[in-house]
């Protein structure tokens, strides 16, 4: 989910942001709505990653897409965007704390309330939005760490490490 974001995320704020007025001529544009919606195919993949269920990877997908299709109506709603953003984070990070791990719940937690007060409050001004992108940058490897105690990742995992060995790495 991250590969497929990373090139909209990049042409939104690499090429955009900052050719853009602030309003709706930047909350209209296709790039930011298309960075937006590949949060939202993130959010239902790493729904998967957290779960190991794919039941809980389709209803995710649905109201993802829903989430999607709303990104291009005619009219953009920034803060039912927002909104539904937080709620497909909520939606995959919550198996984690059902299967018990609440200290990697509330370490990704802790990430999620740092970047949304630096995405919020610009605390450091023209620099709040760039910190904001590096603190999210500690969510993959505990989503990693999540992903790995499943069931469904041991498959994985077993073959990894027989390419490893057979490669003289293990």
């Amino acid at each position: 989910g991250i590969i497929l974001h990373a090139p909209f995320s990049f042409i939104y704020h690499w090429h955009y942001t900052h050719r853009l007025p602030p309003g709706s001529a930047r909350i209209n544009h296709w790039s930011r709505r298309m960075d937006q919606s590949f949060i939202h195919v993130c959010s239902a993949f790493m729904a998967y990653g957290t779960s190991g269920r794919w039941n809980f990877f389709w209803v995710n997908a649905l109201y993802n897409l829903d989430c999607i299709y709303r990104q291009f109506k005619r009219r953009v709603h920034p803060r039912r965007n927002q909104l539904r953003i937080y709620i497909s984070i909520i939606a995959y990070t919550l198996p984690i704390l059902r299967r018990g791990d609440t200290i990697l719940f509330l370490k990704l937690w802790m990430i999620l309330v740092v970047s949304g007060w630096l995405f919020a409050k610009y605390p450091i001004k023209g620099w709040s939005h760039s910190a904001f992108h590096m603190v999210v940058s500690l969510i993959p490897p505990l989503l990693m760490k999540a992903a790995s105690g499943l069931a469904a990742s041991q498959a994985q995992i077993r073959i990894a490490a027989r390419c490893a060995v057979l490669a003289g790495h293990g």
